[in-house]
């Protein structure tokens, strides 16, 4: 009983946890879906504008208007 669940909690894992941590090293290559729509995770803009509080852009991968935050990630 124990090893079967043991087993599903460990398939979970390899099923979501390591294509998340993939997926945050990766970013650049993500696909448009799980990058930009599943997660918020946006490129950094190649034109980037400052309207004296934060930087704007587009994401290149998907086209939607984002900001940077305080931590240098694009929303």
């Amino acid at each position: 009983m124990i090893n079967n669940v043991c087993f599903w909690i460990s398939i979970v894992f390899l099923s979501v946890g390591i294509p998340l941590v993939l997926s945050c090293w990766f970013n650049k290559y993500m696909p448009k879906w799980y990058g930009c729509e599943l997660f918020p995770w946006h490129l950094a803009p190649t034109e980037q504008s400052f309207d004296g509080c934060s930087f704007h852009g587009y994401c290149p991968r998907c086209g939607k208007e984002v900001m940077q935050d305080g931590q240098g990630n694009w929303f």
